[in-house]
């Protein structure tokens, strides 16, 4: 994993904020980072095994950091942890981690996978500080909580004497509603037409016509451009 798992994090606070304007160029200096949760991004314990990881990828991810006014940073290394929600990414050999107050969220280069922050949910326990991935974004959005859940070992091992913990890994399909509610769901034809709930006789329609029994990411995003464009009418 690149030495995540026990690199000892050297975070660099920044001291200050440079209001820019759109005609500056905005970099990563420009905004303010926090150690909130602490230096570490796993503690290291000689009793303890852990099995799994908590970032959403084995390793260090290109991508780029998306700022309040929607402008891009520079292609630098990012990795998000899932268990602390955390972005962290790499500059001149230094690890740092972005203060979501100051995000607005961020993008993998290769993969095009986008996370915003900004959203609220009491039911989700959702914050504006938890990202969510973006798979359609429209007049409703479907989202994605990424979880992570560290299940604490309370059994030494007969052989080593170590105690092992696990991190385990789930994911919340979530539309947001024109509203601004938050319908849980799954990528399936039925879940997704019972859960946003109008126009159903017309999006069965779309789907049998097209072919399209809504079992994956793409499929999903045919069937909510589909339902936005009954929205207008």
């Amino acid at each position: 994993m690149n030495n995540l798992k026990t690199l000892s994090l050297s975070i660099a606070i920044a001291m200050f904020l440079i209001t820019a304007t759109d005609a500056q160029q905005i970099t990563l200096d420009q905004v303010q980072v926090t150690n909130s949760t602490g230096t570490q991004i796993y503690t290291t314990n000689n009793d303890k095994d852990v099995q799994g990881t908590p970032f959403y990828s084995e390793d260090w991810q290109m991508g780029k950091v998306i700022f309040n006014n929607s402008k891009f940073s520079k292609e630098v290394p990012l990795s998000y942890n899932s268990y602390t929600q955390e972005l962290f990414f790499k500059q001149q050999e230094i690890i740092k981690v972005l203060d979501p107050k100051q995000i607005k969220g961020f993008v993998f280069t290769k993969t095009g996978e986008t996370f915003k922050y900004g959203n609220s949910s009491e039911e989700f326990e959702i914050t504006p500080s938890t990202p969510l991935r973006v798979i359609y974004d429209g007049k409703v959005e479907l989202l994605v909580l990424h979880q992570t859940v560290r299940t604490r070992g309370n059994t030494k091992d007969p052989l080593t004497g170590k105690v092992t913990d696990r991190y385990s890994k789930s994911e919340i399909f979530l539309i947001k509603k024109t509203d601004g509610s938050f319908k849980k769901t799954r990528i399936r034809k039925k879940n997704m037409i019972n859960d946003l709930g109008t126009h159903k006789k017309e999006l069965e329609k779309f789907t049998k016509d097209n072919r399209n029994k809504v079992k994956s990411e793409k499929d999903a995003v045919e069937l909510l451009e589909f339902y936005d464009s009954l929205l207008d009418k």
